[in-house]
């Protein structure tokens, strides 16, 4: 039990180490270093999106619902609840440290290693409180540093917006335009394309 306990600790140590100071891997990822060179055709916003997604599952939404109530529920087992944690959480760790997130991932398989010490519900409950409240504020500060600003990029249209659009695009403007004037703009460019 005292690996369990050990690496209780050390899941708490590194909560309070990271409360107020940026992660080191936080850090990296805001800016684009990906050892694993993740990402595709050369940029790293993909990957910004990923992680975020990926880690609000593991650290706030999906799994800990799931094993959360597992774990409080007397019809899941203790291996039940194991089985639900490892499933739900190695492959999605696995690409997290793909994505620089190697201390993350290693927690998670460490857990899994020690799940043949832990003989009671309440001592994997323990354990499991510890690894959430460390995902979880790792993911407050994928969350804090993500590039949110660049949504302004792609504002809610309002209904009017929809409707002038609507109105815009049936306009013969253009058309009309280039039947009445020829389209020598048109074909002086198709002409210089073809040379």
């Amino acid at each position: 039990m005292n690996d369990v306990l050990a690496l209780q600790q050390e899941l708490k140590d590194e909560t309070d180490r990271i409360w107020l100071d940026e992660p080191e891997e936080i850090k990296s990822m805001r800016l684009g270093v990906f050892t694993s060179d993740a990402g595709s055709y050369g940029q790293f916003f993909s990957n910004l999106v990923f992680v975020n997604g990926d880690m609000r599952a593991l650290s706030t939404w999906i799994t800990p619902a799931i094993i959360v109530r597992a774990l409080d529920d007397d019809r899941f087992d203790l291996q039940q609840c194991k089985d639900l944690f490892a499933w739900t959480n190695l492959v999605n760790v696995d690409f997290l440290a793909y994505c620089g997130f190697v201390k993350f991932g290693t927690f998670v398989h460490r857990i899994v290693e020690v799940f043949p010490q832990i003989q009671t519900k309440q001592e994997l409950s323990d354990l499991l409180g510890a690894w959430y409240a460390y995902a979880n504020r790792i993911y407050l500060w994928v969350h804090h540093t993500f590039p949110w600003g660049l949504g302004t990029a792609y504002p809610k249209l309002s209904s009017e917006d929809l409707e002038y659009m609507g109105k815009a695009k049936q306009s013969r403007a253009v058309h009309d335009y280039f039947a009445r004037y020829g389209t020598g703009l048109v074909d002086f460019a198709e002409t210089a394309e073809a040379k």
